[in-house]
C-alpha cells in the first residue's frame, strides 16, 4: 500500500443518473469497488441502474428523488456502502448532504464540507479570490433579497448584467439582463430554476463581460496540502449558458495568460484547503489579455473527459484514491512537471432537442474516439432531466494540431447514428465548420452572433445512409411507437387555442378560467430538459377554457392547454412560431 493511503473503499452508492453514473460505475469496477445505483420511477428503463452491482429505486418524482438526501443515505446504509459519489448536478454541491454522509460514517467522494460551502456561495468565493489578488468582475456582495434589489445593483453596475444562481452552476438559474424592466421576469425564472436544480433559489448579480472566452482549469488536490493543475479547457461554445463543445487545451491562448490562469487556480485551491477534483473557471478578454475569476465547481465536471484524454489521468479513479487518503505523490501526480499535455481533445455534447424514442443507435468508433453515453435503441429520454445523453470525445494524435482534432470530430459526428429522436448532431457539425471555432477564437456569444449555427443540417456518411435505410419510418412515426391522442378543449370560432409544443411538466399555473389577459401574459410555466419556459397568451382577451393542471402534471406535445377569446387588452399579439422545442427555447 502506498504511503498516505488507507484501504480502498469497498462499495459505493452513486447518487446520480445517466452517463455520469455509468462513468463512475466503470471507474469503480476497475478499482474493484462494488457499486449501488439509484433511480427514480421515471428512470425505470434507464441504462445506469443496469451497469451497477445492484440498484434501488428512490421514491419521489423525477427530480425530487435524486435530491432526497435523507432517503439516499438510508439506501446507502441498507446496502452497506462505505462511500457515496455524487457525480455532478443534484446533490454534488450540497454541503448538507456531504455533512450527512460524514455523520453517517460514509465517505463523500468529493471535497470537504467547508470547501463545498465556500465555493457553493459564489459571493464568498469571489471575495476569497479577490483577497488573493485574483481578478474578479464587479458584482453584488451578498445574495439578493428581491428583484428590486437586483435591478438597483444592475443600475449601479451598469447594464447589461448577469443574474446567476449563488448555489449552483451548469447554466441553471442564469440570465443576461439588458434592461431594468426585464429584471422581474429574469429574477423569477432564475430563482425558480435554481431552487429546482440545487434546492436553493438564492441569486447574485455581476457585470456582464462583452464577448469573452470561457476558460476553466482542472485542479486535483489531496487532503495533505498538495495541489496540481491538469491544464485548462476552453468552454466558450455555449447555448443559453449551457456548454455545447469543449476543447482541451484551449487553442490560440496567449502563453503568458495561460501561465497566470494555471497559477491562480492552484493558488485559490490551496488557500481554500481544497481536496479532491475541482474546476476553477475564468472569463478571458482576448483583446485586452485580461481575465476574471467567476467560480469554482467543487465536483467532477461534465467535460472532465477531455482533460483525461490529453493527460492520461483517470480523474474519477483519482477521486476514489484521494477519498481513501492517498497523496498525489502516491498516485504518481505529486510533481507538476510530470503531468504532460499531449495533443488536443474535443467533447461534443449530444442532446435531445425534443421528445422521442431512439429507434436505432450506433456510436462512432476508431482511433481517438470515446463515447460516454446512456443511450440505446428503445430509450426515450425523460423531459424532466437535462437533455444530455451522450458525449462524443475525440482526441488528436500527440504530434497533430488543433485543426486535426476538429476534423476528426466532424468525421466522428457524421458516423453517429441516432434515429427516432431529434438531436443536435447537425448543430454540432455546423459549429465545428465555423472559421472562428477552427481558428480557436470562439466566444461565449458565438451562437447568439450566428444563430444559423443552431440549425445546422446533419451531413451523414454513406454508412449512416445505410443505417437510415435499415431503420426506415412509416409516415414519420418510428416503427413500434404508439401515437398518443392529444388532449383537447372546447373552443368557439375565433378563439385561440394554445398547444403544448413539446412533452414537459407543469411547474406553475398562473391563469384561471375567466381571467382577463394581455398579449404576452404568462398563463403557466412548463419545464422540459430542466429549462423553464413561460407559456404566454397569444392575444389579449379572456381565458375561456383550461386543462385542470396541478404542479407536476405532464403535458404532451400537441395537447390543448388554454383557450383565449380575443377581446380588449394591451400589448401586441405574439407571433406563433413552429411548434417544436427549438422555438420554445428561443423564447427563453
Amino acid at each position: 500500500m502506498h504511503a498516505h493511503e488507507r484501504e480502498m473503499h469497498k462499495r459505493v452508492l452513486i447518487s446520480n443518473r445517466g452517463e455520469i453514473a455509468i462513468r463512475i460505475a466503470r471507474a469503480a469496477h476497475a478499482l474493484g469497488i462494488e457499486t449501488v445505483g439509484i433511480f427514480a420511477a421515471t428512470d425505470a428503463l434507464a441504462l445506469h441502474p443496469r451497469v451497477t452491482t445492484s440498484s434501488v429505486q428512490i421514491p419521489g418524482d423525477a427530480v425530487s428523488a435524486y435530491l432526497d438526501g435523507a432517503r439516499i443515505i438510508e439506501a446507502a446504509k441498507a446496502h452497506g456502502v462505505d462511500c457515496i459519489h455524487p457525480g455532478y448536478g443534484f446533490l454534488a454541491e450540497n454541503a448538507q448532504f456531504a455533512a450527512a454522509c460524514a455523520a453517517s460514517g460514509i465517505a463523500f467522494i468529493g471535497p470537504p464540507v467547508d470547501a463545498i460551502e465556500l465555493f457553493g456561495d459564489k459571493v464568498r468565493a469571489r471575495a476569497l479570490a479577490s483577497s488573493l489578488g485574483i481578478p474578479t468582475l464587479a458584482g453584488s456582495a451578498h445574495a439578493l433579497a428581491s428583484h428590486e434589489e437586483a435591478a438597483a445593483i444592475g443600475q449601479e453596475l451598469g447594464f447589461p448584467v448577469m443574474l446567476k444562481a449563488a448555489a449552483g452552476g451548469g447554466g441553471r438559474g442564469m440570465r443576461a439582463v439588458h434592461r431594468a424592466q426585464d429584471m422581474v421576469e429574469a429574477f423569477t425564472r432564475c430563482s425558480s430554476e435554481a431552487k429546482a436544480a440545487f434546492g436553493d433559489g438564492s441569486l447574485f448579480v455581476e457585470k456582464l463581460l462583452v464577448r469573452p472566452r470561457h476558460i476553466e482549469v482542472q485542479v486535483l488536490a489531496d487532503c495533505h496540502g498538495a495541489v496540481v493543475h491538469l491544464f485548462e479547457r476552453d468552454c466558450s461554445i455555449q447555448l443559453r449558458n449551457q456548454k455545447v463543445v469543449e476543447i482541451a487545451p484551449a487553442p490560440n491562448l496567449d502563453s503568458a495568460l495561460r501561465t497566470r490562469l494555471l497559477r491562480d487556480a492552484v493558488t485559490l485551491a490551496k488557500a481554500a484547503g481544497y481536496c479532491n477534483a475541482g474546476t476553477v473557471e475564468f472569463l478571458v478578454s482576448p483583446e485586452s489579455n485580461e481575465y476574471y475569476f467567476i467560480e469554482c465547481n467543487p465536483r467532477i465536471q461534465v467535460e472532465h473527459t477531455i482533460t483525461e484524454q490529453i493527460t492520461g489521468v483517470d480523474l474519477v479513479e483519482a477521486q476514489f484514491h484521494i477519498a481513501a487518503g492517498a497523496s498525489l505523490g502516491s498516485i504518481g501526480l505529486g510533481d507538476q512537471q510530470v503531468i504532460a499535455c499531449r495533443g488536443y481533445a474535443i467533447q461534443a455534447r449530444v442532446v435531445a432537442q425534443g421528445p422521442g424514442r431512439i429507434t436505432a443507435y450506433k456510436e462512432p468508433s476508431g482511433a481517438g474516439i470515446r463515447v460516454d453515453s446512456c443511450g440505446y435503441s428503445g430509450y426515450e429520454p425523460p423531459p424532466q432531466y437535462d437533455p444530455l445523453f451522450a458525449k462524443l470525445i475525440v482526441t488528436s494524435g500527440a504530434n497533430t494540431n488543433f485543426t486535426s482534432a476538429v476534423q476528426r470530430t466532424l468525421l466522428a459526428l457524421r458516423d453517429f447514428h441516432i434515429a427516432g429522436l431529434p438531436t443536435n448532431l447537425g448543430q454540432l457539425q455546423a459549429i465545428l465548420t465555423d472559421p472562428r471555432v477552427r481558428a480557436g477564437d470562439a466566444r461565449t456569444t458565438l451562437l447568439n452572433e450566428s444563430p444559423a449555427l443552431q440549425y445546422g443540417v446533419p451531413i451523414a456518411s454513406a454508412a449512416i445512409a445505410l443505417f437510415e435505410q435499415s431503420s426506415a419510418t412509416d409516415n414519420g412515426t418510428p416503427r413500434g411507437r404508439a401515437v398518443a391522442t392529444p388532449r383537447s378543449l372546447p373552443f368557439a370560432d375565433g378563439e385561440q387555442v394554445v398547444l403544448c409544443p413539446m412533452r414537459a411538466s407543469v411547474v406553475d399555473v398562473i391563469a384561471v378560467v375567466g381571467a382577463t389577459v394581455n398579449a404576452g401574459d404568462a398563463l403557466l410555466v412548463l419545464s422540459a430538459m430542466k429549462m423553464e419556459t413561460p407559456v404566454t397568451a397569444p392575444c389579449a382577451g379572456v381565458v375561456t377554457a383550461m386543462q385542470s393542471f396541478t404542479v407536476g402534471d405532464t403535458v404532451d406535445e400537441g395537447d390543448a392547454m388554454v383557450v383565449v377569446a380575443p377581446g380588449r387588452g394591451t400589448g401586441v399579439p405574439t407571433r406563433a412560431g413552429n411548434a417544436d422545442w427549438t422555438s420554445v427555447l428561443q423564447e427563453v
